[in-house]
Formats: C-alpha cells, sequence, structure tokens
C-alpha cells in the first residue's frame, strides 16, 4: 500500500493561478477511502483537507486559494536601491496520508511532496500553462528576464525626476549585485558602477530611478549630464539578468507629465508616463434642503423677502477626475500598456519623486489597437481620484 506524488506545480509559479498537487493510492478499493492533506505554508501546517478519488485511482489538490491570499504586494516608498519583496512570495508543501475503515481512520504514513514557491502574480491562462519559470530565474538561466511584459523590442524611457522599478525572482535566496553603465549619444560607455550589492531574497525589488542611482551609488548627477540610456544588470555569481535599457526623457513639452506605476501581472511594479495634454474635472454634488421664504424680522414682524430665499445647501460634495492622454507610441507597446495598466488591481500616481498617490482607471473595456487600422496610436485614461473634498457645513 503506497501513496505515489504524480505531479506538482512549477518549483515557482504564480500564486493566483493553479498550484495543483496530483496523486494516487494503490488501496482506493477500500470502504470509505480519502486521502488526508496537510498544506504547509512558510514552514508552519496551514490546514488539512479531505481530498476524494477523482479518476481511476488518483486525486488532486490545489493550493492556490489559500496561498494567493496570503501574499500580497506594496508598493516600494523608501527610495532605497533593492528591497527584499519578501511578502509577494511564500512557501508551501504538503505532506499525504490515506484514510479508510469503518470508521475511517489514518493508515499508513505520511509522504511529503518537496517544497514549491509561489509569487503574487496572475497569468491569463493561455500565458499560464506555457509559463517556464526559469527564463526569470536567474539561478537557472543565463540572461534571465526582468519581471515585466514590457516588450523589449520598444524603448522604455524615465525623467531624471521619475521612479523606476524592476525586480528579479531566484529559485535561491542569495547574495547579487546590481551593475549600471552609462552611455551617451553615439552608444559608448560613459560612466559606470559596477558591483552594487543588493539585499537577499527571492523576489527583490529595485528601484533603478536616475535619482536613485546617484544617491546609492558611485554615480553623480553630473554622469547623466551627457547620458542618453543606460543599463541596467542583476548579477549573481556567474549568472546575470538580461541587461535592461532604459532611455533619459528629455523632452521639453509644454504639457505636464504624469507618471503611473501598477501591480503587474507578475506581482511587482510596471510604469509608463503620459507626456501630453491633460486635463482635470470636478463633479459636484450638493445637499439641498428647503427653508421657508419667509422671516421673522427685528421688529417681531413676519415678513418675506428676496434675502431669504427657499432653497439651501447644507454642504457639497466633490469628486475629481484627471484625463491623460499617451504620446504616440507603436502598437505592441500600446497592448502592453492597455492590458497591464487596465487589468491591475491598484494603481498610483506619481506625484512627485517618491510620492504617490492612489488612484483608480475609469474603465469597463480596452481594445487593443493595431497599427493597420489606426495608423499612429495613442492612449486616452481618465483617472478617478480616490479622495473626495466634503465642504463646511451652511
Amino acid at each position: 500500500m503506497a501513496i505515489t506524488i504524480e505531479s506538482t506545480p512549477n518549483i515557482i509559479t504564480t500564486a493566483s493561478n493553479p498550484c495543483v498537487f496530483v496523486f494516487s493510492s494503490d488501496n482506493t478499493t477500500q470502504d470509505a477511502f480519502s486521502f488526508e492533506v496537510e498544506l504547509t505554508v512558510n514552514g508552519s501546517v496551514h490546514s488539512n483537507h479531505l481530498i476524494f478519488v477523482e479518476s481511476g485511482n488518483r486525486g488532486k489538490f490545489n493550493a492556490s486559494e489559500i496561498i494567493k491570499s496570503i501574499v500580497k504586494s506594496r508598493l516600494v516608498t523608501d527610495m532605497t536601491l533593492s528591497v527584499n519583496y519578501a511578502e509577494s512570495i511564500c512557501s508551501y508543501s504538503i505532506r499525504i496520508i490515506e484514510v479508510y475503515g469503518n470508521p475511517s481512520t489514518q493508515q499508513g504514513s505520511w509522504v511529503s511532496s518537496g517544497t514549491f514557491r509561489a509569487f503574487n502574480g496572475s497569468l491569463r491562462h493561455p500565458e499560464w500553462i506555457g509559463f517556464d519559470y526559469t527564463q526569470y530565474d536567474m539561478v537557472s538561466t543565463a540572461n534571465s528576464l526582468f519581471l515585466t511584459s514590457f516588450p523589449r523590442t520598444e524603448r522604455y524611457y524615465c525623467a531624471m525626476d521619475e521612479t523606476m522599478f524592476i525586480s528579479t525572482v531566484m529559485s535561491l535566496s542569495a547574495s547579487s549585485e546590481l551593475n549600471v553603465y552609462l552611455y551617451d549619444l553615439s552608444g559608448s560607455v560613459i560612466a559606470s558602477s559596477l558591483s552594487n550589492p543588493l539585499v537577499d531574497g527571492y523576489v527583490m525589488v529595485l528601484n533603478v530611478s536616475p535619482q536613485s542611482l546617484i544617491d546609492n551609488t558611485s554615480l553623480l548627477a553630473g554622469d547623466f549630464t551627457n547620458c542618453y540610456y543606460y543599463t541596467v544588470e542583476v548579477q549573481h555569481g556567474s549568472a546575470d539578468t538580461e541587461d535592461f535599457k532604459i532611455y533619459i526623457d528629455r523632452e521639453c513639452s509644454m504639457y505636464d507629465s504624469h507618471r503611473l506605476h501598477w501591480l503587474n501581472k507578475f506581482g511587482v511594479w510596471d510604469s509608463y508616463t503620459f507626456n501630453k495634454y491633460s486635463e482635470e474635472s470636478t463633479s459636484v454634488k450638493s445637499n439641498p434642503y428647503q427653508i421657508d421664504r419667509g422671516t421673522w424680522s427685528g421688529s417681531n414682524d413676519w415678513e418675506y423677502n428676496r434675502y431669504n430665499g427657499e432653497q439651501s445647501t447644507y454642504s457639497k460634495t466633490t469628486t475629481d477626475k484627471l484625463k491623460l492622454n499617451s504620446d504616440w507610441i507603436k502598437q505592441d507597446k500600446h497592448n502592453w500598456l492597455v492590458r497591464s495598466l487596465y487589468e491591475s488591481p491598484i494603481v498610483y500616481l506619481e506625484v512627485s519623486y517618491g510620492v504617490f498617490e492612489l488612484v483608480n482607471p475609469d474603465i469597463t473595456s480596452y481594445t487593443m489597437k493595431q497599427r493597420i487600422k489606426e495608423g499612429l496610436i495613442s492612449e486616452v485614461v481618465t483617472l478617478n481620484r480616490t479622495y473626495t473634498y466634503t465642504s463646511q457645513l451652511n
């Protein structure tokens, strides 16, 4: 009599997608047979579950519903170079024992799985079934990818006074370093800062904004004077990530820029700046009441006048909106932007460097625009500001 674990999740996977264990037993014909599954999360027993046979001699257990309620992602606001994003990833494992008999009791011994990890991500089904975590795990793969689906064929921009986050995942919590190279317009290296130590963690969020690099590495503000773009790379021993290229946005515009940061499908942060015409609007709600058109005068006479009125307002409440317009962008960048931004559960507006305000995009649907139809493509988004204003009482 034995339990066999037939299949398991990936070593690293997204918590909001299935985290399924499939297991079998050669004893399923026994009376009142079931599997008892004990789930351990972050080293502590979380819960026990009774699982019945579903197909042949096999059953399954999906840990996702529990795990996705445990992991979470917060916006990084301390402006350090790197943060161990420990809350966004958890470890989990199961052990299984047979239960049967009359009355049914535990039989045999526990069979344990290995330990797996899930981070606060959520992929569309076609993406998830083809998800290869090793492409992002710098321990497993050379030139591993950062945790963003930003199209690598497009240019990523960040102004000198804007914030930019980029993130990594590793199957081992090990020491690593950040390498930064600055390039001029001709593509020549004009400055670099190598071997900048980062915090240990399975998921790291790095603030690679120009200002953060000035504050936290050996780079100086003057090094960016002639910088056209710069690259960032995380190195762990002999393994490293891709070289992610960031262009300095130096456009002189008649419009105010507004940079948004949002939680992407990997549970970390993407950013984009809307740098064309923007417009603020406010909706006003009045709270009226009716008064008598007459009033007592100083001589104790009841009289009517125009001053007293009939309808008055005891208070007003206002809510603000902000309408943003993007620059003209290519199809791939546009489609990344709308899908990543509009499907995100949390979005922040960067008020100034390191200062963020929670906003809610006013969106119920979106279109993946195509260049063959649209020609030049831009995007318009209206943000609902989350703070309301209530006037004083009348």
